[in-house]
């Protein structure tokens, strides 16, 4: 009996990791630019296989902010490419993109390696606390 769970079990990993075989390459520069850069031009592909799905959205991913800006919605997978521009997107070392379901972008079909936006970083804020002290 344990070995039939095992078994299963195996089979269920294999299946969830193989449903999708799409892959998501990093973002290369558009026509007129030399890098990524905000408010560039860029370009992302990507490779399919059967039984991928057959619209997808593109979503730009901070690693370290957790910040997220769309790129692409509704593209047909069938398509292998789509341009758009990195509209708003900081600079920074720590983008990833997103291959998400139109529908729900927390369905996540596949996810590209990190890559850096060249532009203007945002000053980080912090929240100052005042000392006080109350006279008796």
């Amino acid at each position: 009996m344990q070995s039939t769970a095992r078994f299963s079990l195996i089979f269920l990993l294999a299946y969830l990791l193989s449903a999708f075989a799409l892959k998501l390459n990093v973002p290369v520069p558009g026509p007129g630019f030399t890098q990524l850069e905000t408010n560039g031009e860029a370009i992302v592909s990507w490779s399919v296989e059967e039984g991928d799905p057959f619209n997808i959205s593109i979503e730009i991913q901070n690693n370290v902010s957790l910040d997220s800006f769309a790129f692409a919605n509704n593209v047909p997978t069938a398509d292998g490419s789509v341009s758009g521009v990195l509209d708003g997107v900081p600079g920074g070392d720590t983008f990833f993109l997103q291959a998400v379901n139109p529908g729900n972008i927390l369905d996540i079909f596949a996810t590209s390696d990190e890559f850096i936006v060249v532009g203007e970083v945002p000053p980080i804020t912090t929240t100052g606390y005042e000392a006080r002290t109350t006279a008796v």
